[in-house]
């Protein structure tokens, strides 16, 4: 049976712009059995929203036959044509704008962060549960092939044996001093700054790999860190967090955006030999190599099926809603709350506080 999903993409950035280039691959392959349709593009202008369609080459052909209206963000709310909301817009418009479209009677898929703090994430996951509607943060990495794969050694064969460490790196060169202190990555109003932005992967490999249970039913672990605020925008520049699980294994999870990232740029440590991530975007795992001390022939996996790689937790929001699910269980709610958490432990630990915090 072939599911369709229709779609309203609220924000007409580059990550929207990403995220619709797989629904619209999936569909012009005829790949699996979802068929997601665009149904609506929600801008702050008209103008934005028609060349947002352009630049993203949706038409006729890969949208299923339709051609999405361009609406403002209150019109997309209104519209009987989107069932659930993908939400691509800057982090402290997410609170508002996933409170709003719950509350007209849509689904979310929310970008990451969910929102600044764990205190606004509650609010909207309590939100969702009171009206049984789905709700999903956009953490796409977790739902990569290349991490499934991974997440098989190490916990159903368990062929890599006892995990001991983890490094993982997510860091790029901005080039800050020439972006507007107005930019996403600069403002502090904007919720600017590493953490919130790219460490939140680091973060989120540190929870992948070393653990393999979730949310409530998480390992327990601790954390240590450090961020480096810089003294004119106020935020972080520099983020180095290490992870401490009951079982002793560690995760050192950095980012930056002072400088480019290491390739690979994650190493896993195991007692019978090591994995290594590639990508040229570290959110996006496109490669794993496992080697094994006792001189067995590495296992390499690849993926190059030329999506992004953002249909994989589309279709599985798509098999959810469908089912009358309103959590994933590979990206329930409970652990959106968990990282959120942690985050705000190592801002408060190095002194750092959003406007939005208060």
């Amino acid at each position: 049976m072939t599911i369709e999903l229709k779609w309203g993409i609220l924000g007409a950035g580059n990550i929207s712009c990403q995220f619709v280039h797989d629904l619209c691959l999936n569909n012009e392959r005829k790949d699996g059995a979802v068929r997601h349709i665009i149904t609506s593009i929600g801008t702050s202008s008209s103008q934005k929203g028609s060349e947002f369609i352009e630049k993203c080459d949706i038409n006729s052909k890969n949208n299923e036959g339709v051609i999405p209206a361009v609406q403002s963000y209150e019109d997309l709310f209104k519209n009987n044509d989107v069932k659930v909301v993908y939400i691509g817009t800057p982090h402290p418009m997410h609170k508002s704008q996933v409170e709003h479209a719950l509350n007209s009677g849509k689904h979310v898929l929310c970008e990451k962060p969910f929102t600044v703090n764990k205190k606004d994430a509650e609010y909207l996951v309590n939100l969702a549960r009171s009206k049984k509607l789905f709700l999903m943060e956009a953490v796409w990495t977790r739902f990569f092939p290349a991490i499934e794969f991974l997440k098989k050694l190490l916990f159903e064969t368990r062929k890599l044996g006892t995990i001991h460490r983890l490094f993982a790196d997510f860091s790029y060169d901005a080039e800050l001093a020439k972006l507007p202190p107005t930019s996403r990555l600069r403002d502090i109003n904007l919720a600017g700054g590493t953490l919130l932005d790219i460490g939140i992967y680091s973060l989120t490999y540190g929870r992948i790999l070393l653990d393999n249970k979730l949310g409530e039913e998480s390992s327990k672990f601790q954390v240590k860190s450090f961020l480096t605020l810089d003294p004119t925008d106020k935020v972080d520049y520099n983020s180095s967090v290490i992870m401490k699980y009951a079982n002793g294994s560690q995760g050192i999870l950095t980012a930056s955006n002072y400088t480019d990232g290491p390739s690979p740029f994650a190493r896993l440590e195991c007692s019978n030999g090591y994995a290594e991530l590639f990508a040229q975007n570290p959110a996006c795992p496109e490669k794993v190599k496992v080697v094994f001390k006792d001189g067995s022939e590495p296992i390499v996996y690849e993926n190059n099926t030329g999506y992004n790689g953002f249909i994989y937790e589309a279709n599985a929001v798509a098999h959810d809603i469908s089912a009358g699910r309103t959590e994933n269980a590979i990206m329930p709610l409970a652990e959106t709350l968990l990282v959120m958490s942690t985050m705000d432990g190592v801002r408060q630990e190095n002194g750092f506080v959003y406007p939005h915090d208060y």
